[in-house]
């Protein structure tokens, strides 16, 4: 068995999201061009500011899928909620402080 064949397809999915939030804007071709305008904007500078706010749901989406896989990960080894155990030692924390 390869390694590939362990890697979970959230992994992939998030990796793709990625790729397509850093490389996609970067291709001149797609807008490389005045036409058509939005709001009196030319083209270029509504495409860009488009791809900030698509490429911060695009890391998002990425962030979740990873989140939830490797807390399945954690869970299937008995290893617990690492946020439970964060809020834990701050609780803790705050304890030792008064």
């Amino acid at each position: 068995m390869s390694r590939l064949s362990a890697v979970k397809p959230a992994y992939w999915i998030s990796g793709v999201l990625l790729v397509a939030a850093v490389v996609l804007p970067l291709l001149v071709p797609t807008y490389a061009k005045v036409d058509p305008h939005l709001w009196g904007f030319p083209f270029f500078y509504w495409y860009q500011l488009m791809w900030v706010f698509l490429s911060a749901i695009l890391v998002s989406i990425s962030y979740k899928l990873i989140r939830t896989e490797e807390r399945k990960r954690r869970a299937a080894q008995g290893l617990g909620d690492p946020e439970a155990a964060d809020a834990t030692d701050a609780a803790g924390a705050k304890e030792d402080d008064r």
